[in-house]
């Protein structure tokens, strides 16, 4: 679903209403990398707050997608990706449809993202036209444990600095912040 590109906010425009959501489960190890991002991002507004920009996390998806994004007009999703050949650490941008291997996204019990910004729509419950989809490449997301792996807890930090200025430049209508999500 190719989603419209917004025209950054001009001077006397209200700033855009930003989600930053971390996907994740807290104790499966590597699966937690969506979580500690959105902690991250959390700590660093706080030293710098930015206005309209909330950071929440879940360990669902599917339908709560919908509760969680509506009303917002940007949107950066941040979870674990599980692939064949993943480098461990290794971030991506994804698109709507690509975003799969998120145990939260893909289970058989919900529907994919794709599906809940298209039934959103349908149901015309307002999403965010602007969306961030940020895949970190798992190393061991089935163990139980609250340590994630060495290479994907290193990147937290960096991710979640990008992230910030993500949304640093869409809240002050920064132009070249981040545009349409594809894939790297």
């Amino acid at each position: 679903m190719e989603l419209p590109l917004e025209r950054a906010p001009t001077r006397g425009q209200p700033s855009p209403a930003v989600v930053v959501l971390g996907l994740g489960n807290p104790v499966l190890r590597d699966d937690a990398v969506g979580l500690e991002v959105a902690n991250e991002v959390e700590r660093l507004l706080g030293a710098h707050p930015l206005p309209g920009v909330r950071v929440l996390r879940s360990a669902r998806a599917g339908f709560e997608l919908i509760d969680l994004l509506a009303g917002s007009s940007h949107a950066v999703i941040v979870d674990c990706l599980e692939a064949l050949d993943t480098v461990p650490g290794t971030v991506r941008r994804l698109t709507l449809r690509n975003f799969a291997g998120s145990a939260r996204l893909v289970g058989p019990h919900e529907i994919s993202i794709a599906d809940a910004f298209d039934l959103a729509r349908r149901l015309n419950i307002d999403m965010p036209r602007k969306v961030e989809l940020l895949a970190v490449e798992g190393g061991d997301t089935h163990t139980l444990g609250e340590e994630m792996t060495p290479e994907v807890a290193a990147a937290v930090q960096p991710l979640a600095r990008a992230v910030v200025r993500t949304v640093r430049g869409w809240v002050r209508g920064t132009p070249g912040a981040s545009g349409k999500a594809s894939k790297q």
